[in-house]
Order: C-alpha cells, then sequence, then structure tokens
C-alpha cells in the first residue's frame, strides 16, 4: 500500500500541473479509496491496540491472583506481540494520515487551475467579443 501510495503521489504532482476534468474526477475516486484504506487501518489499529490493552490487565491480574509465572506468561506474551504490533499499525496508519493529507492539498491544485482555466477561457471570450464589437 505504501509503495502504491507514493507512485500515485508522484504520478499527481506532475498530472496536477495540467489539471483536466477527468483528471478531477480520477483523482477524487483515488484519494476516496485511499482514504477508505486509512479507516481500515484506523479501525484495525484501535483493535490491537485494545487488545494488548486487555491482555496487559489480563497478565496484571493473573499474576496478583496466582503469582506463578507459568500461568502468566501466555498472556504477557500475547500481550507483547500485540504491543509490537500495534507500534507497526500506526507506524503505518501514520504514513497513510500524512500522504493522504498530502493528496488533499494537490486536490486544491488541481480545482484551482480548473478554476483559473475556466476564467481564463471567460476573459478569452468577453475579450474576443470586445474586440469584435470594435472591428466593426
Amino acid at each position: 500500500m505504501e509503495d502504491k501510495l507514493k507512485n500515485y503521489e508522484n504520478f499527481i504532482r506532475k498530472a496536477a500541473n495540467q489539471p483536466t476534468p477527468e483528471l478531477a474526477e480520477y483523482h477524487a475516486q483515488m484519494v476516496k479509496n485511499f482514504q477508505h484504506e486509512r479507516a481500515i487501518h484506523l479501525a484495525v489499529t484501535l483493535f490491537f491496540v485494545a487488545m494488548a490493552v486487555v491482555l496487559l490487565a489480563l497478565s496484571m491480574w493473573l499474576i496478583t491472583l496466582t503469582q506463578n509465572p507459568i500461568v502468566v506468561a501466555p498472556s504477557l506474551s500475547a500481550a507483547g506481540i500485540m504491543i509490537i504490533l500495534s507500534i507497526f499499525y500506526v507506524r503505518h496508519y501514520y504514513f497513510l494520515e500524512n500522504h493522504i493529507q498530502t493528496l488533499y492539498d494537490y486536490t486544491k491544485k488541481i480545482y484551482d487551475g480548473l478554476e483559473r482555466q475556466k476564467n481564463e477561457t471567460l476573459v478569452d471570450k468577453i475579450t474576443n467579443t470586445v474586440e469584435k464589437l470594435f472591428d466593426k
């Protein structure tokens, strides 16, 4: 996913300099897809963090209840694994969040470019009309 997002970001960086309505539509769909991916990763990240907290609490409870390391070891090991996975998920979510924010900047650039083209076309039409009026 990180490579896909980086590749798309490189593509849109170049394409945003010459915006078209088709590019704006395509970009909006891609941003929507990346936002969906980000939402899924947020849910997964929160799940893993919650599981880590629950397993740590279970481990603490078992320590106070039994004081037997053999009983506590499985839940403590599982909590450790969940913490490690949570760290990687948070890192990946951070990457997605920052790069999607960058895509929002390109969205603005595309729409500003389309608006500028529309205004330039309008100015050209007005200029042509005025020139025709004064040429007669």
